[in-house]
């Protein structure tokens, strides 16, 4: 079942966001506007995310678990309450030994 995006003005839940009806973490988009989108992103052990580039700005904010993202080849170690900042276009990618909900936010 698909989840509604974000409603200007709504308190939303992070801890609960994005759970399936089975009760599974899975990756959801909050919201996307013209000029930035967020995502609730669900880091597994057993799907790494490969180095990768963003065309904006990047924020990150670890809200479970633990991971690693690996800045310009240089790791960079995440845990619940971490915050990450990317300038446009830098190379990244991230791994988990188990798994991780990050808070994404992409500038347009």
């Amino acid at each position: 079942m698909a989840h509604a995006h974000a409603v200007p003005g709504e308190v939303i839940d992070m801890n609960t966001f994005g759970l399936n009806t089975f009760g599974n973490e899975t990756t959801t988009a909050v919201v996307k506007t013209d000029t930035f989108e967020v995502l609730r992103l669900v880091v597994r052990a057993d799907k790494p995310i490969p180095r990768h580039r963003a065309g904006g700005a990047v924020t990150v904010q670890c809200l479970s678990g633990r991971c690693t993202f690996v800045v310009d080849d240089v790791p960079q170690p995440l845990e619940a309450g971490s915050w990450l900042y990317l300038e446009p276009a830098t190379p990244h990618a991230v791994a988990s030994e188990s798994a991780a909900v990050l808070l994404v936010t992409i500038m347009l």
